[in-house]
């Protein structure tokens, strides 16, 4: 059975980040190193971030690079592959699964199983990877 922690997400610095407790839900964007950690019973880190001031500017990029975007003055998380996919925001919240996922998911909602997050598409009725596998590494204060 599903757990649906609240999910928090935080901005902060790499001298700062290992003051922050381990709390499964959490989000933590590392303005810095523009690194993203996600809390389960571990912190594991999943990418380096392009930091953008707000969603005007990162809909005004012409060729965006393949990765993840934080949108600092609207405090959200964006993923480029092809198309703009908002990861977080207001609504969202993270879903931990033990091996199977939902078979319908909630579009607001990030799914984690194990080391891979999902996304659901209401369209294609398909949860898509959004971060995982090898791009997962360990944290370690």
């Amino acid at each position: 059975m599903a757990t649906k922690p609240s999910m928090k997400f935080i901005a902060t610095t790499s001298d700062k980040l290992g003051t922050i407790d381990i709390v499964a839900g959490q989000v933590i964007f590392c303005r810095d190193t523009r690194v993203i950690y996600l809390d389960t019973n571990v912190r594991t880190s999943f990418q380096a971030v392009i930091n953008v001031v707000d969603d005007e500017t990162r809909q005004a990029i012409e060729n965006p690079l393949e990765g993840y975007y934080y949108v600092r003055k609207e405090n959200t998380l964006w993923s480029y592959f092809g198309q703009w996919v908002q990861i977080t925001g207001k609504d969202s919240s993270l879903i931990f699964v033990d091996g199977d996922l939902p078979e319908e998911g909630e579009v607001n909602k990030i799914y984690v199983d194990d080391d891979t997050m999902y996304r659901w598409n209401a369209t294609t009725l398909q949860y898509y990877s959004i971060a995982g596998g090898s791009t997962w590494e360990n944290y370690t204060a």
